[in-house]
């Protein structure tokens, strides 16, 4: 089996080509280290009694019913991806347990999705394994390092729009 970096490079090919100056462009890097996030934290997610979870599940659905039950609607709101994508994996959970899925009182033609308490169960690990990639990556290249690595990325983010 190859390991998540194989993958990984593979998949990215020439996203993470040199620049004129010899460099892997930003861009290229934070999409292999976001690749190899998704895969370290889905092969921690097979191993555990949850193995039936994606992270696209914990990322679109999950976490954004932590404060209670959400309107489908909203949850493509919050997601960013298509109402069919978010459809197929509130069935998907719903199937699994972890989610209830039912007509929301004040509006019949809309949904309200819950967690139920497997899925609380699973939105809990899916918490604990975001901590242990980011502790293993923190261990990986330093305290210092990722604080330096965090502050860059929230100064991207938090800055200007692009121009």
């Amino acid at each position: 089996m190859e390991s998540t970096h194989e993958v990984t490079r593979g998949a990215l090919g020439d996203a993470c080509a040199g620049d004129d100056r010899g460099r892997a462009p930003l861009v290229g890097l934070l999409s292999r280290a976001h690749a190899l996030f998704v895969a370290d934290f889905e092969e921690r997610l097979r191993e555990s009694s949850f193995d039936q979870l994606s992270l696209a599940h914990s990322s679109n659905v999950l976490r954004h019913l932590a404060d209670g039950p959400r309107r489908a609607s909203h949850l493509v709101t919050q997601c960013g991806v298509t109402k069919q994508a978010v459809s197929q994996q509130i069935a998907h959970l719903e199937r699994a347990g972890y989610v209830a899925v039912c007509p929301d009182e004040s509006d019949q033609r809309a949904r309200l999705v819950a967690l139920t308490a497997k899925g609380e169960r699973a939105q809990d690990l899916v918490r604990r394994l975001f901590r242990e990639v980011e502790d293993a990556w923190v261990a990986r290249i330093g305290e210092a390092d990722a604080a330096s690595l965090r502050r860059a990325l929230e100064t991207l983010i938090d800055g200007d729009e692009p121009r």
